[in-house]
């Protein structure tokens, strides 16, 4: 017999996800049934105090460019199966991807991908949408195709979207 507790798994890879993580937990917590939700995943000491059990603080991995990324991409690869293992494990109602596109695109994807032929299917939630008007146009197909949820911070990106997803 189910407690009736739910699991959300949270992903923020920088200071400023670890601000909106935190944010977003608190703001949950103090919804009814909000006290039942265990949060699990990668965020920063701002998540944790909120009430995350951190896997790892992948904030603290924070890279900037292209060249920092490829140098350390296995540290990032081994973090990123370490949160598919856990997701796996914990199998989550939610799992929330907070701003980060870079690695949650890439994780959003690949655990829809290993989750193909198994009766575990997450709500998969993107907030903080990522600035795809600005840099790369052609991943909407991507979100459209992976995310459940899209939670986007200015005005102006729900009529960009609604254009662009059917």
């Amino acid at each position: 017999m189910s407690d009736g507790r739910k699991t959300v798994l949270l992903i923020a890879g920088e200071a400023s996800g670890d601000t909106l993580g935190a944010e977003l937990i608190k703001a949950m917590r103090a919804e009814p049934g909000g006290d039942e939700i265990d949060f699990i995943g990668a965020g920063g000491p701002q998540m944790e105090a909120a009430a995350l059990r951190p896997e790892f603080d992948l904030s603290e991995h924070a890279v900037v460019g292209i060249w920092e990324a490829i140098r350390n991409y296995g540290k990032f690869k081994r973090l990123f199966d370490q949160l598919l293992d856990l997701a796996f494990d914990q199998k989550p109602e939610a799992i929330i991807c907070i701003d980060n596109p870079g690695f949650n695109l890439r994780f959003v994807r690949a655990l829809r991908q290993r989750a193909v032929g198994t009766d575990w299917r997450p709500r998969m939630i993107y907030y903080i949408s990522p600035q795809l008007w600005a840099w790369h146009s052609s991943r909407v197909h991507q979100i459209a195709r992976d995310v459940d949820l899209l939670l986007s911070i200015f005005p102006f990106e729900k009529d960009w979207y609604a254009e662009r997803v059917p």
